[in-house]
């Protein structure tokens, strides 16, 4: 309901505003588009800015991918010897994007685009999906060597997140307002700028109560967390997301 909510709110804000509009060719067209790609599955509305930019605005969704593998736990007494629990991590992203693409002519079906994604931080989530009674008394999971620790349901809650807003700047072929013909097809190559990822842990301590970053500085590289270490500075130097997509718009008017 909500994603149907912003694709409504995105097509209001590309209506035409009026006769003088189409005159100068601000608004005299809307389409409709849908995308696959890197980001997802895309929805959007397009209307031409004057004669050489086109806006598109609408919503695009990746459809949650799960990875799910057993590991140690253990509490405040230590490693459980022998035993294992399940523990599943997520990767899913919702954004509303709003879009400029710039053409060099007025022929041209190459452009530049430069715009943002607008999202939720967490793109990608993980926690045990089984709870022992060890993990609700001071409990952490083990992932990497590194301990998570749980709440005092069990659940030991890992997130990695990125910024909000996201610039987006691409190139791509073809017109989201086909000109010619009713139908078209249009790709775009660009990248996200997600900003500096960060793994967040769930911490019970009474001091420290609630999420909190974990930064790989704060491990040691000698030590049984050496692999969890590794793992987060990779993620810490992912600051781009590649977006390849293809889409398919339709002129309504």
């Amino acid at each position: 309901m909500k994603k149907l909510a912003m694709f409504a709110l995105s097509l209001t804000l590309l209506l035409p505003t009026g006769l003088k509009a189409q005159d100068n060719e601000m608004f005299n067209h809307l389409s409709l588009g849908i995308s696959l790609g890197t980001d997802g599955i895309g929805f959007e509305a397009a209307a031409p800015i004057g004669r050489y930019v086109q806006a598109r605005t609408g919503i695009s969704f990746m459809p949650a991918f799960s990875y799910s593998d057993d590991v140690k736990y253990g509490n405040r007494s230590g490693d459980v010897a022998g035993k294992k629990v399940n523990a599943k991590g997520t990767l899913h992203m919702t954004d509303w994007k709003l879009l400029f693409d710039i053409y060099p002519s007025t022929k041209s079906t190459f452009h530049f685009t430069a715009g943002f994604y607008l999202g939720k931080q967490a793109v990608v989530t993980g926690k045990n999906t089984e709870v022992p009674t060890l993990l609700m008394d001071g409990g952490y999971i083990l992932i990497g060597g590194q301990p998570f620790g749980a709440n005092a349901e069990g659940v030991a809650n890992i997130e990695v997140r990125v910024n909000n807003f996201k610039p987006y700047l691409g190139i791509g072929f073809g017109r989201a307002v086909p000109r010619k013909h009713r139908f078209a097809v249009t790709c775009d190559l660009g990248v996200q700028f997600w900003g500096k990822p960060k793994v967040y842990s769930w911490n019970q301590d009474m001091l420290n109560y609630g999420f909190h970053e974990v930064k790989y500085k704060d491990i040691d590289p000698n030590g049984s967390a050496a692999d969890a270490r590794d793992a987060i500075k990779v993620i810490n130097g992912i600051g781009v997301y590649p977006v390849l997509n293809i889409r398919l718009n339709g002129r309504i008017f």
